[in-house]
């Protein structure tokens, strides 16, 4: 007995060495899911990656690249928010048939024009922006069905870390294999190998089975803008939502944007090429899995809050010293930990936001709310950024953000008594409380 308690003591301090398979992928409902996702988010990355390298290559324009780029977020933070009422009232079963089915059409239509060399920087703006709306419905509505796939509300926090982890070992693996096709075969093979990838996802959502949730909040049909100004309001007046919401908006105007400015560091600050440029993103990116890697070993929800200060303080301490070095040894180990950091933090407060709302009939409007700080906040960081560069300098752009970023932390960390207070009965109601931490 005494020995079991030990083994169990070093299993919870070293969860990397641990090979227990997280409680949300035991279960064959939520994994098929999540494996399915995962591929298409595969197509979907290489996708981007194609049409950046198609742009510049049709344009060898950096400004049309930033306008293209530009044109496929901004609508998330136009419709966005409106799409989490309709997602409230929707099947979401069907949403994400639509979307997959759309995307298809999108990337089958990318690689026609394309190998028909008919491709040109008017079409890719044009389907760009239809992939924009796409991603509008699409990105929040695979957010809220998630807590809807598991059996027990316990394990949200395990489905919710394990969607995060498969999602950025994608992202990690995207952009090798897509720069690779891209040189042996051309950037059509990229949108046909998109279109293939959506499926397997189609065939998961055809055979999952979903929990049914009555929104009696969004009977009356006509009462849309209503419905909308609830879900505001609700974000608002919940605090330990609206404090990770504001955090949120900080790390995606002043922090994530430092992604774009990368290859101007690489050439600028570095003296380097794109190979440079290319060892900085995949440091980064594998910062990512690493930070993908801790929140799926074990069960972290009640340490979620602590997770989030610690890690946005770090993340605005790293793009500080970043923006000081000029040495691509020191560059690529702070880079890795600003690529950790930055998805540690907004994963947690993903995990954290579908944890704690316990109002399902509101989850679709409040997820959205969050999406939105990627699709619609993250376009207007990059262009103000990109600006704030050619004035002071990338350096001290990146610097500027990484203390923006030190003091949104610092800000949060403030507010963590008033969250734990509400956010502990919520955690007791679940049956998280006699659960370790790990």
């Amino acid at each position: 007995m005494q020995r079991s308690s030990k083994e169990n003591y070093q299993k919870d301090k070293l969860p990397f060495t641990s090979l227990e398979i997280p409680p949300a992928l035991k279960s064959a409902n939520f994994s098929c899911f999540v494996i399915g996702e995962s591929l298409s988010f595969f197509g979907s990355w290489m996708t981007q990656i194609a049409l950046v390298w198609l742009v510049y290559q049709l344009t060898n324009s950096a400004v049309l690249v930033g306008v293209a780029g530009f044109t496929n977020q901004a609508m998330g933070l136009i419709i966005t928010p409106l799409v989490g009422v309709l997602l409230d009232r929707w099947n979401l079963r069907y949403v994400l048939l639509a979307t997959q089915l759309v995307s298809i059409l999108l990337s089958t239509t990318l690689t026609y024009l394309t190998i028909g060399n008919n491709i040109n920087v008017t079409w890719i703006i044009i389907i760009g922006t239809l992939q924009g709306i796409v991603k509008a419905f699409d990105l929040p509505a695979r957010q809220v069905i998630i807590p809807r796939l598991v059996e027990k509300k316990a394990d949200t926090y395990s489905a919710m870390a394990s969607h995060s982890f498969l999602i950025n070992t994608a992202k990690f693996v995207s952009p090798m294999i897509g720069g690779f096709m891209i040189a042996r075969t051309g950037a059509a093979s990229c949108f046909l190998v998109d279109a293939i990838s959506y499926l397997p996802f189609l065939s998961a959502i055809l055979t999952i089975q979903i929990k049914q949730v009555t929104n009696q909040s969004l009977t009356q049909k006509s009462q849309i803008w209503q419905n909308l100004k609830e879900g505001f309001v609700f974000a608002y007046q919940f605090l330990p939502i609206k404090y990770v919401l504001m955090l949120q908006v900080i790390i995606c105007f002043m922090a994530m944007t430092h992604v774009n400015l990368i290859p101007i560091f690489a050439k600028e600050v570095l003296q380097g090429n794109a190979e440079t440029m290319g060892f900085l993103m995949t440091a980064s990116a594998l910062g990512s899995i690493v930070a993908g890697l801790y929140l799926i070993s074990g069960q972290k929800a009640l340490i979620l809050v602590k997770i989030i200060a610690f890690s946005s303080t770090i993340l605005g301490l790293s793009l500080i010293i970043f923006s000081r070095l000029n040495k691509l040894e020191f560059c690529l180990l702070i880079i890795f930990i600003v690529g950790m950091t930055n998805t540690m933090t907004l994963a947690s407060i993903n995990n954290f936001v579908q944890l704690v709302l316990v109002e399902e009939d509101k989850r679709g409007r409040v997820t959205s709310i969050f999406t939105t700080g990627f699709l619609g906040i993250l376009p207007f960081g990059n262009l103000f950024f990109g600006g704030l560069a050619g004035q002071i300098g990338v350096a001290n752009s990146l610097l500027f953000g990484g203390i923006c970023c030190t003091l949104g932390a610092y800000f949060f960390a403030r507010q963590m008594p008033i969250i734990k207070k509400v956010v502990e009965p919520i955690y007791a109601d679940m049956g998280l409380m006699n659960q370790p931490n790990k």
